[in-house]
């Protein structure tokens, strides 16, 4: 399954931290075009999103705040996975490959992601795949 986590670099003193999300020497050379940022949030714990996949996209997620259940399938192979990713005293980031269906379920409240993919925003290339039932009205 074309995914990973990798612990990225950060830099901490008293006022804070700088989490560099991604570099150009990061990504392969045919990733190094550029495609669009996401700031994405949770309302609140439960709420689930994405449940889709694509075909072409490459994305990559630092959680920015809160703690989130991820859920992963193949949808070539039927390979699973899931993880959970947070914001904590070291920074994680997801890298999804195409063709793998990706699911985000808040553990926390008012949970942020930072996202990076490879391509513009384009509605074809988004497949919905329920990996979760989505909860728009989450139980705190």
């Amino acid at each position: 399954m074309d995914f990973k986590i990798e612990k990225v670099e950060s830099h901490n003193d008293p006022r804070g931290k700088l989490i560099i999300l991604l570099k150009k020497s990061d990504l392969s050379k045919k990733d190094r075009v550029f495609g669009e940022v996401f700031y994405i949030t949770f309302s609140k714990k439960g709420i689930t999103r994405a449940n889709h996949y694509h075909k072409k996209w490459r994305e990559w997620f630092v959680v920015v705040s809160g703690k989130l259940q991820v859920f992963l399938k193949d949808v070539k192979t039927g390979k699973t996975a899931n993880t959970i990713i947070k914001n904590g005293k070291t920074t994680q980031r997801l890298e999804i490959g195409p063709y793998v269906a990706h699911a985000f379920k808040a553990l926390s409240d008012n949970t942020a992601l930072l996202n990076y993919s490879d391509g513009m925003w384009n509605p074809e290339d988004v497949i919905t795949y329920e990996l979760i039932p989505a909860k728009i009205n989450a139980k705190k």
